[in-house]
Parts: structure tokens; C-alpha cells; sequence
């Protein structure tokens, strides 16, 4: 966890408080860092294939890893959501100030042009599940 506690601080300069892409300001944002598109598809190596870790009805997920080597889960929310950019902000919001250790912690985000992706700590074995409730 060390490795992403760089992670937890807002990342924000006087240039850096809208989206790229959007008029969205993201001065509200709280304990989120926003990261580019391209940081993000070099942490999964192009969004290969071999780096998918599940697929549900919002988008796909992919392990990723940092350029601090810190391991992620990189969810990728499809088009064709039907998610504005102000919801996906509250939803952000929402998730990003809620603390708990069962759930799985917010790291970041990116929203460049139509790109919504959420960053998450990685969690071994690729299962909340089997990672509260043991192997049985």
C-alpha cells in the first residue's frame, strides 16, 4: 500500500481543474488523482487482452501497473453508457469520500473526451468475494 500512498493526496494545479475534453471543473474532487488516458493505457499495456480481469455491464476491467509499480483495477466504462459526465463526477465523488476496509478504495479517475475510466487498489485472486469471505 506504500506504494500508492502518493495516491490519496488531490492532484490538482491552477491549469489542471477541468477535465481534458470537458468544461467540467474538477475542483471539488477530493483524494482523487486524475490521470491521463495514455497513463492509464500504458499501465495495462494497450487495454490487452491478457491484462482483463472481468467484464460486466458497465465496461471491462483491467489489471494494471503504475509507473510507481503500484498494482491497480482500471475500469473502463463502456460508450455506450448512458452516464453524463456530471453523474460519473458524483458517483466519484460519492465513492471517493467513503472509507471502509471491506470495500475496495478509489485511487483515481480519467475523463478525457469520451473516455470515463475509474481506478481502484488491486485485490489479489480477483475476487472481493473470495478475498471477505475466505476460499470456502
Amino acid at each position: 500500500m506504500t506504494c500508492c500512498s502518493h495516491l490519496f493526496r488531490k492532484i490538482r494545479s491552477s491549469s489542471a481543474t477541468r477535465f481534458a475534453g470537458t468544461d467540467i471543473d474538477i475542483s471539488e474532487l477530493h483524494n482523487v488523482k486524475i490521470y491521463t488516458y495514455k497513463e492509464l493505457r500504458i499501465a495495462t499495456t494497450g487495454f490487452s487482452l491478457a491484462n482483463k480481469i472481468g467484464q460486466g455491464g458497465f465496461g471491462s476491467v483491467y489489471k494494471g501497473k503504475l509507473r510507481d509499480g503500484c498494482l491497480v483495477a482500471i475500469k473502463v466504462l463502456s460508450a455506450e453508457s448512458k452516464q453524463g459526465v456530471q453523474e460519473f463526477l458524483t458517483e466519484i465523488k460519492v465513492i471517493s469520500s467513503i472509507e471502509h476496509e471491506n470495500l475496495v478504495k478509489l485511487y483515481g479517475c480519467c475523463v478525457e473526451n469520451n473516455h470515463r475510466i475509474l481506478v481502484y487498489g488491486y485485490l489479489e485472486n480477483n475476487s472481493l468475494a473470495q478475498t471477505l469471505l475466505g476460499k470456502s
